[in-house]
């Protein structure tokens, strides 16, 4: 009896949209034409696209820190800073 139900379960499935593209792509072995595979690719040219343009700012934004600690070193020289003052004995014994 179990058997009648997965049968006719079978036969909506196959008739419906899923079943006509599973049977097209064992078939064919490609994906519909517009179906999700040329969605896939545009995204996935959209997300590449994206990718390198955050690359190239992580790299402008690499040699910007470079440039700034460059700079700060420089500022920070040892004779460039005033001499501080360094405690003596006598604030030892307090």
């Amino acid at each position: 009896m179990g058997w009648i139900f997965f049968a006719i379960a079978l036969v909506i499935i196959a008739k419906s949209p899923l079943g006509m593209a599973l049977a097209h792509r064992i078939r064919f072995g490609v994906a519909v034409e517009g179906g999700s595979g040329a969605q896939f690719e545009e995204l996935a040219g959209q997300v590449n696209e994206e990718l390198t343009a955050l690359r190239a700012e992580m790299t402008d934004l690499a040699e910007r820190m470079d440039f700034a600690e460059r700079s700060l070193l420089q500022l920070r020289r040892p004779d460039a800073l005033p001499q501080g003052h360094r405690p003596g004995p006598e604030a030892d014994s307090i």
